[in-house]
């Protein structure tokens, strides 16, 4: 292990984008509200990938793919498979997945991403319309 791995350790996960109920109902009161950005802008991870990346639930970590990198909270869930990355559908995870050029519909499963610890906040909604 390098000293920056021990520094800065991340984990190189799979994207599985999901709906999630709680997300839906916010994102139809107001896509704009601290509700939405809260239920949205998260990143679900099991808990042994999380205590392996220093995370605590609730803490900052970026989710980086080829299209793109996020800050979004992380947190810790049993159901969620070692070596994957659960983010619910929305502009947090459209930020990380490749559109094709043919307009056929983005893969939304089996992205790769690298997950790591930061201190930097959310990325917020308005900075991820801005960068569209």
């Amino acid at each position: 292990m390098a000293l920056g791995d021990f520094l800065f350790p991340h984990a190189d996960l799979i994207l599985i984008v999901a709906r999630s109920f709680e997300t839906d109902v916010e994102s139809v009161k107001n896509k704009f509200s601290s509700e939405y950005q809260d239920s949205a802008a998260v990143v679900r991870l099991n808990k042994g990938d999380l205590q392996r990346l220093g995370l605590k639930d609730g803490g900052s970590a970026r989710v980086k793919a080829k299209a793109g990198s996020i800050i979004v909270r992380a947190f810790g869930d049993d159901k969620v498979p070692e070596g994957s990355a659960i983010v619910p559908h929305g502009p947090w995870a459209l930020a990380l997945v490749s559109v094709p050029k043919d307009g056929s519909p983005p893969q939304m499963h089996g992205e790769s991403v690298t997950v790591t610890r930061t201190d930097e906040k959310v990325t917020s909604l308005e900075n991820l319309l801005e960068s569209s």
